[in-house]
């Protein structure tokens, strides 16, 4: 009687901690992330550039929605979400996903993306190494899906774990505590940055693919503190709003034709490009392709470079789906067109519900701290000598694009209209 009672007790010490965590359940498996060490730190060019092509044609739909507001996209979180949300993919829904990727065919997609996390780790392990400056790049993934009346095909679940490092959980949506887990997730895979994600989940969801990436570099060269001054930025409308501008003399890469200025700050294995037009700056993305930008970075040569640039913070949230469809993905979202036959066994109507990104960003004297979550719903139908210094001041709309050096793809990109603003 007594070893029976204790049994109970044990049983419904279990059944309490699974209630408390919402049915929330991680799902062990016999499948381990790839881990691969890259050397040579050669990458599939073709998919890097897609990537960063990806990011340039949204920044460009959002500031034709918004030509006033700061933006901030990451480029890397969204394709890494639309890639594993590709892996699940079939037919024209298949193709129109690679159509936004700007690739081909996924012919070393899983690879490339498998190979990127392993450089993020390895860049992340050495941040504290002695006198080399901090820099931590942590791509996340997790996939999590509805706990019954549903077959999630064991090959994709595999996938997501090999190729993406991706946590995977069973969940019922229909609890709110399951919106809670999936919120803990995030925030600690953005050291605390994003809060609050999710709204709410509901017992119709059938699947969430979550992406985040946490970012945080401090500058080579360090702007100094007691340089930072009140100054005029002017906006595009003329107006003018006082902003912390920071002020550094230092030997840069920089580029310069009529219209542009482009210089990098450098982090550890990383850069912030500055693009700054030499008049509107919708003017310049009119007129400019990705392609473009790319040459005027690859043609950067060093210089010295008196540079002031304003220091900000400020936080943005992206709804994508009218912007992936815009971009050629309109069948994933329409439950009598969507194909996840790759994903699901269960016969049904399946589609994306949900698709957006939040960012946020700051800037300051020592450096850069950003966080990006990228999440998609899937829902049930019911060197040269230095020169003279060149003058680059930032005090109108530039854009800025965060870039890992070795792979060449693009973390994030923004347009800061209005530093003043957070």
């Amino acid at each position: 009687m007594r070893k029976n009672r204790k049994l109970f007790m044990l049983f419904s010490l279990v059944m309490m901690l699974l209630i408390g965590c919402g049915g929330t359940q991680e799902m062990n498996s016999d499948i381990e992330f790839n881990k691969v060490e890259n050397k040579t730190g050669d990458f599939n060019k073709e998919i890097i550039a897609g990537i960063n092509q990806t990011g340039y044609d949204v920044l460009d739909l959002l500031y034709s929605n918004d030509a006033s507001g700061n933006l901030l996209f990451s480029p890397i979180s969204m394709t890494s979400a639309l890639s594993m949300l590709e892996n699940g993919a079939s037919g024209i829904t298949k193709d129109e996903i690679l159509d936004v990727l700007n690739i081909e065919s996924d012919l070393n997609l899983n690879e490339t993306y498998n190979a990127l996390i392993n450089r993020f780790y390895t860049i992340s392990d050495n941040d504290d190494v002695e006198d080399r400056p901090v820099i931590t790049i942590n791509l996340a993934n997790s996939f999590w899906f509805r706990n019954n009346n549903l077959d999630i095909k064991q090959s994709y679940i595999d996938i997501v774990r090999s190729f993406y490092d991706g946590d995977i959980y069973s969940v019922d949506f229909g609890k709110s505590e399951t919106k809670d887990s999936m919120n803990t997730w995030i925030e600690d895979r953005t050291n605390g940055l994003l809060k609050n994600t999710i709204g709410k989940t509901s017992s119709l969801d059938i699947a969430y693919l979550i992406n985040t990436l946490y970012f945080k570099g401090q500058w080579m060269d360090e702007f100094p503190k007691h340089n930072t001054k009140k100054e005029d930025f002017t906006l595009d409308n003329q107006q003018k709003v006082t902003v912390d501008m920071m002020h550094s003399l230092a030997g840069r890469s920089y580029f310069e034709s009529e219209d542009v200025q482009v210089v990098a700050l450098n982090y550890s294995n990383a850069s912030m490009y500055v693009v700054l037009p030499k008049e509107n700056i919708g003017m310049f993305i009119e007129k400019h392709d990705y392609e473009d930008i790319h040459d005027m970075i690859s043609d950067a040569e060093y210089k010295e470079v008196d540079l002031y640039f304003p220091k900000f913070k400020f936080s943005s949230n992206n709804d994508l789906i009218k912007i992936l469809k815009s971009l050629g993905m309109p069948s994933a979202f329409d439950y009598s067109t969507a194909e996840f036959d790759d994903m699901i066994e269960s016969s049904g109507d399946f589609a994306v519900s949900k698709a957006f990104q939040n960012t946020i960003i700051e800037v300051d004297e020592e450096g850069t701290e950003a966080a990006a979550v990228t999440v998609i719903a899937v829902t049930e139908s019911a060197m040269v000598e230095p020169e003279e210094p060149v003058l680059m001041n930032c005090n109108r709309p530039f854009m800025i694009i965060i870039k890992e050096r070795s792979s060449d793809c693009d973390l994030f990109i923004g347009i800061v209209q209005d530093p003043s603003k957070n």
